[in-house]
């Protein structure tokens, strides 16, 4: 299964929970179908990578997304709002008590996964993607 991780990356990035979720992903048998997102910053298309197209492209032929949504990310929400409308099921990260937008915790058809210590987020992505 493709899974699309989707993590800020330019104001309140966190690249070490990146990682992390990213090795779940990974150890439950599933691709990062965004491996972008744990390297270096991008800086404004010196490579000439449209970042929009191949986001979306990435997110809609993906099966899941896994967002990290624990602080505002405008490209975080537009990648969930890409997969939800693809119909790609959906899987929403934050910390217990953190304040996630209002209209992400309307959505229908999530997963939400909810942590109070980041070495838990591990075995929760695990168990989210089938794994036990």
């Amino acid at each position: 299964m493709k899974v699309y991780l989707s993590v800020p990356l330019v104001l309140n990035r966190s690249r070490e929970r990146a990682v992390l979720m990213a090795k779940a992903i990974t150890d439950s048998g599933n691709e990062v179908s965004s491996p972008w997102v744990l390297g270096l910053l991008e800086s404004a298309s010196p490579t000439g990578i449209d970042v929009f197209e191949r986001d979306r492209r990435a997110v809609e032929e993906s099966d899941a997304v896994i967002a990290d949504v624990n602080e505002p990310s405008i490209g975080v929400g537009l990648e969930i709002m890409a997969a939800h409308k693809a119909g790609v099921k959906v899987i929403l990260v934050s910390k217990r008590g953190r304040v996630v937008s209002t209209m992400l915790s309307h959505m229908q058809d999530k997963v939400t996964i909810e942590y109070d210590d980041e070495s838990e987020i591990y075995p929760m992505i695990l168990k989210a993607l089938g794994r036990k």
